[in-house]
């Protein structure tokens, strides 16, 4: 492949890994809506629902973009070997801290479900 080749297919994994997370920051921004504004009224059915829901699209758009900024990686790595002083700086420890991010992040907006289901008494 040709610096032009790699540079194209780096870019177009940066892009769909960047839609990948935006998708994933909208779906984060709508559990946390509906957290606070109907968390509390909801049933216990109807959370395990809306949990599942959300943790199964979470894990889907995760996964997207984890293999999406992993591939564009790889190809960094590539150009990096032909062009060394390439600008790129997609790695491997960036998708993998940028996945964990994520996880933690759903992590905390289940626990951002439970306060609100379940308000501490003083």
């Amino acid at each position: 492949m040709t610096e032009q080749d790699l540079a194209e297919i780096i870019s177009d994994y940066s892009s769909q890994g960047g839609a990948f997370f935006g998708l994933w920051i909208t779906i984060v921004s709508g559990y946390l809506i509906a957290a606070y504004l109907a968390g509390g009224q909801l049933k216990r059915s109807q959370v395990f629902i809306l949990n599942t829901f959300y943790v199964w699209v979470s894990s889907l758009l995760i996964i997207g973009f984890y293999g999406s900024f992993n591939t564009q990686a790889h190809y960094t790595r590539e150009l990096k070997q032909m062009v060394p002083d390439s600008p790129q700086m997609m790695n491997n420890y960036i998708a993998i801290a940028v996945t964990i991010a994520a996880v933690l992040g759903v992590s905390a907006t289940l626990k951002f479900m439970w306060d609100i289901r379940h308000p501490k008494t003083e």
